[in-house]
């Protein structure tokens, strides 16, 4: 079928303007070609075919939920809803509680999307969508909650391939809370929700110590091993066994997996760290552990040996450098969107990081926090990274960040706007100009 061109103009300062001539195919924008190669460099084009090129009405939804009064009119607001694909949550005073993933999704077959595809077989092309009403949705379970955190939706009885990544660790020590929690405040939540516990360490960790030779070790080696040991599992910004575990545990990956990606040319992914640690709980005979470059047969104990090594010469380095405690060596900061230091916030010490609830790594996080709590007069509360200016020379540009890194929260007024006009903790200006 025949491609059309639309075209952009971006304008450089003291060059000419660059005018980007973008081709659209039946399937969607060709994003690589010889203008743009992609990192095969094979000059081939390449195009996306990406729901959010379809027109749809998310305003509406917005529009509809601030009106909404029951589960009902929840579902009813969200129908609109078509992309990005979102995990709505929802809550009343009468004890309704429900969780729904919205939008509108292909109907996929396994694997579809996952690679590569001719653009000269149609057969390839998306072939319908999810019905709405078949989205994964969740009201009033009986286990009384309802939680999210990008795991996986939907069990295998599910019909349809999703496709994706959905890491499960957050979402299971978070399940975990809930179901041991009862009676929940507000301050059981904050705590919560700025919690650092490393679950995905909690089952890797018995991999490493259960693979060394302890007699084989030399002093530094020993007190690494030591250090891992006695650490608590936690990643709070003054820990150095969140440090150890980290470091160590990427050499094993590399030991493991880079052996067989070093023969490809091909910018292929790696395995996530969940394949990894899963695999190696339930086989002790993990054939990947074999390095295929040495005409021996390595095996996991070897693997994690040669790994420990690497990463005590790593973390004797940083300890030189007073480096190992976590917040020092994940050095979080919050950038300013064109990356210019002096509008940005760096060297935060707070801990968390990936599979943490506090899932706070070195430039991106949990950038809002919000509790409400549905007594009659909401309860609620919040904080995100920033301040209440987007004007870096104003006081108020970055006056929350602290309070962030603290995991504390600002209490939010819910009042109607009457109630607002005569509240001494608002203030309303209105300023004319000449047009």
């Amino acid at each position: 079928e025949k491609t059309t061109f639309s075209y952009d103009t971006i304008k450089i300062k003291s060059k000419p303007a660059f005018i980007d001539k973008i081709a659209m195919t039946v399937f969607g924008p060709v994003i690589y070609d010889k203008n743009f190669p992609n990192k095969l460099n094979d000059h081939k084009s390449y195009a996306l075919r990406w729901k959010a090129h379809d027109a749809s009405n998310e305003g509406l939804t917005f529009y509809k939920l601030n009106q909404a009064k029951n589960f009902a009119d929840f579902q009813e607001a969200i129908s609109t809803f078509e992309c990005p694909g979102q995990n709505f949550i929802f809550a009343s005073h009468n004890g309704d509680i429900g969780i729904r993933q919205q939008g509108r999704f292909p109907a996929k077959w396994l694997h579809q999307g996952d690679f590569v595809m001719p653009g000269f077989d149609s057969s390839y092309r998306w072939q319908g969508m999810i019905p709405n009403s078949e989205n994964p949705m969740m009201l009033n379970p009986t286990r009384g909650f309802v939680s999210s955190a990008n795991q996986v939706v939907a069990d295998k009885a599910f019909p349809y391939y999703l496709g994706g990544n959905f890491p499960e660790h957050r979402g299971l020590i978070i399940n975990r809370k809930l179901t041991e929690m009862n009676n929940i405040t507000v301050a059981d939540m904050q705590q919560m929700q700025t919690d650092n516990f490393n679950i995905f360490a909690e089952f890797a960790r018995p991999v490493l110590l259960k693979n060394i030779n302890e007699s084989q070790l030399n002093e530094n080696e020993s007190a690494i091993v030591n250090l891992l040991k006695e650490w608590n599992l936690r990643n709070d910004a003054g820990e150095t066994g969140a440090t150890v575990f980290k470091i160590w545990w990427d050499d094993l990956e590399k030991a493991i997996w880079g052996d067989e990606f070093a023969q490809s040319t091909l910018p292929l992914e790696w395995p996530n760290e969940g394949t990894l640690v899963e695999s190696l709980l339930k086989d002790s005979a993990y054939k990947f552990a074999d390095d295929v470059r040495t005409p021996g047969k390595e095996t996991i104990g070897d693997m994690v040996m040669l790994s420990l090594k690497e990463s005590t010469s790593t973390l004797t380095k940083l300890k030189a450098e007073n480096l190992l405690a976590w917040a020092d060596y994940k050095e979080t900061g919050v950038r300013h969107l064109l990356s210019i230091p002096a509008f940005s916030r760096l060297h935060l010490p707070i801990g968390g990081g990936e599979h943490i609830i506090n899932a706070t790594k070195k430039d991106h996080g949990p950038s809002w926090r919000m509790i409400v709590s549905l007594t009659e007069n909401i309860d609620a509360y919040a904080v995100y990274p920033g301040g209440q200016s987007g004007n870096p020379g104003s006081k108020y540009y970055d006056t929350f960040v602290d309070t962030w890194v603290a995991g504390k929260y600002y209490k939010l007024l819910f009042i109607d706007r009457e109630t607002a006009s005569r509240s001494d903790k608002m203030k309303w200006s209105v300023t004319f100009s000449k047009s």
